[in-house]
């Protein structure tokens, strides 16, 4: 419409030959302005153009000043700011007929939250429905909600590392929410321990597992008794995983997979002690104050149970006797000591372990004073007797047989002028006596007893096996004769050669120590079982020798103690010794008790 005035302006000039001059009319402008529309960093772009004449075109810029918002990316340019207008990317265009304001567009930054069940066996992951989440906001933990299981592990909550090196979660738990998080199940191994119970022992302890606890499904293996666990009267059998032993049984090295905690129980088995025989045949020696009960037994024993009352009250012997015969020096019903002159009814029970036997019959003691039996002796060698020795020289006085089959002192012994005892130091000191045809072994039935009172040195460097304390006996090449010799494991020989049996009668081991004892052989050649040998140490029988002997071609060796086989050089024994008898007849084993319990103070026993 402005046109057609211009246009009716010239002609009505023209038609009136007006001549003044024509003035434009000057065409409208319009801006261009950006808007950060929220922005929190860079700045919006300034077109240089601006203001466009009405009709020009706008090219639109880019985000040349970096326009940042927190938590959005850049979008462009919209002529309203909540993008509901007409949308501008850089480098559109557009004729401007108006102001123009182009605010920045906004696209909100979305992180996703995804579950992983981190090598789970069973169950599902959670699924976070609010997900994706507007960067910056709050993301509430799930829980296990679906069930996630792993052979031998429990859960154990979120991390936003498989291996937990992350940040944890657990259920319930929050974050504000600034990448895509990726959240993984996370496991703890499921542990078992294994103890060991001792199960009402009496001693020891349990072995202790070092390798507990245990992951679920490792093999355990058993371990053994290695505390010497111990139950009065039973004996260890293995472990069990009840206590009653109804569970499963183990021994030491056996291998199971555990998936429990697991007790093993030490299991007991109840000794059953042996049946055990009753004494029997018994007899008795009257002691100083003191009761000897002889009797046979069969069978295994531990101990003795002894009364002196005809049964009515039994004891056990403290310190233990196991063997014939028993000595009793008090009474069973309340430890008095016994009388001498006062008749004692006993009594006795044979004792293995936790057993004891029926009580035998009954055998009557009478307590009594006894002295050294003098009737058949030849030989009667006493060190505490100034008649027998002085105290000086080489002569050992013989106090029977006015003084025949005295001993000479070889070598040089020592005398204890105090105790009054010899000591023979093993290497070659000896007592001897000459060879005499009374004191020579005769074939058949000749019998003698000899016995010493000795003190063996088993400590010595000079003890050695075979050496001896009685011997009449030659060495190589004949060996006629007899003696009686020891071992290195405590056992006595009883040696008894001749011309047609070379008899060598070893008793059982420990019979003697390195204590006092009066130690008797009774020497019969010839007669076989009805005309037995013994060796004895004080009292008790240790050896029976049944010799068949017929001829004794060489008689004469010399009586030699402490001395076993007169082997030159070898034999000798270390040993104390106090007294030597010798009676050419056979003791019974009552006499050579009375003998034991005549002399048994001299040597404090």
């Amino acid at each position: 419409m402005s046109g057609r005035r211009r246009s009716g302006l010239a002609a009505y000039r023209r038609a009136y030959g007006c001549a003044c001059a024509v003035i434009p009319t000057p065409r409208p402008t319009y801006t261009v302005t950006y808007n950060g529309n929220a922005n929190t960093g860079g700045s919006v772009p300034v077109d240089s153009s601006s203001p466009y004449e009405v009709g020009s075109s706008v090219t639109i810029a880019g985000n040349s000043g970096s326009l940042v918002r927190t938590f959005y990316v850049f979008a462009g340019w919209n002529t309203a700011a909540n993008g509901s207008g007409t949308p501008y990317a850089q480098g559109g265009s557009f004729f401007i007929d108006a102001d123009v304001v182009l605010y920045a567009q906004w696209t909100p930054v979305l992180y996703t939250v995804v579950y992983n069940s981190n090598t789970a066996t069973g169950g599902a992951v959670p699924t976070d429905s609010s997900s994706p989440y507007l960067a910056g906001s709050s993301v509430t933990v799930a829980g296990n909600t679906g069930s996630l299981a792993k052979t031998d592990y429990t859960f154990a909550g979120w991390n936003t590392a498989a291996n937990g090196s992350g940040t944890p979660y657990a259920q319930g738990g929050s974050f504000s929410i600034g990448a895509d998080v990726v959240l993984y199940a996370q496991w703890t191994p499921v542990l078992y321990t294994v103890v060991y119970n001792s199960n009402t022992a009496t001693g020891g302890a349990v072995p202790t597992d070092s390798s507990s606890p245990y992951l679920a499904g490792s093999s355990v293996t058993v371990a053994g008794n290695t505390g010497s666990l111990a139950k009065t009267g039973y004996t260890f059998a293995g472990w069990n995983t009840a206590a009653n032993g109804t569970g499963t049984s183990y021994v030491q090295g056996n291998t199971f997979t555990i998936n429990a905690n697991t007790v093993l129980y030490a299991m007991w088995t109840a000794v059953v002690a042996p049946s055990v025989a009753t004494p029997t045949a018994l007899s008795s020696v009257g002691g100083d104050r003191a009761a000897y009960i002889l009797f046979t037994q069969t069978g295994t024993v531990t101990n003795y149970e002894y009364s002196t009352d005809d049964g009515a009250t039994f004891v056990a012997f403290n310190p233990a006797q196991t063997f014939s015969p028993v000595l009793i020096t008090a009474l069973s019903s309340d430890a008095t000591a016994l009388t001498n002159g006062v008749t004692y009814t006993v009594k006795l029970k044979a004792v293995n372990g936790a057993s004891s036997s029926t009580e035998s019959v009954s055998v009557d003691v009478i307590p009594a004073t006894n002295t050294l039996l003098a009737t058949n002796r030849l030989i009667h060698l006493d060190a505490n007797n100034s008649s027998s020795y002085s105290g000086t020289g080489t002569a050992w006085t013989n106090l029977d047989s006015g003084g025949l089959y005295s001993a000479t002192l070889l070598n040089g012994p020592s005398f204890d002028n105090t105790n009054k005892w010899f000591t023979f130091d093993g290497n070659n000191q000896i007592a001897q006596i000459a060879a005499a045809a009374a004191l020579n072994p005769t074939t058949p039935f000749g019998a003698f007893t000899a016995q010493i009172w000795a003190r063996v040195d088993t400590e010595s460097a000079n003890f050695g096996s075979n050496d001896g304390l009685i011997s009449k006996q030659y060495g190589w090449p004949s060996y006629d004769g007899y003696s009686l010799s020891l071992s290195n494991s405590g056992a006595v020989v009883l040696n008894m050669n001749g011309s047609g049996v070379n008899g060598n009668s070893a008793s059982e081991a420990g019979v003697y120590s390195n204590g006092w004892a009066l130690y008797t052989i009774v020497v019969r050649f010839g007669g076989g079982s009805s005309n037995p040998s013994y060796s004895y140490v004080s009292g008790r029988r240790v050896v029976t020798a049944n010799n068949g002997e017929f001829g004794m071609p060489s008689p004469n060796a010399p009586l030699q103690f402490p001395r076993g086989i007169q082997d030159e050089p070898w034999n000798y024994c270390p040993a104390d010794v106090g007294a030597f008898y010798l009676y050419n007849a056979a003791l019974s084993q009552e006499d050579i008790i009375r003998n034991f319990d005549a002399t048994k103070t001299r040597y404090s026993l």
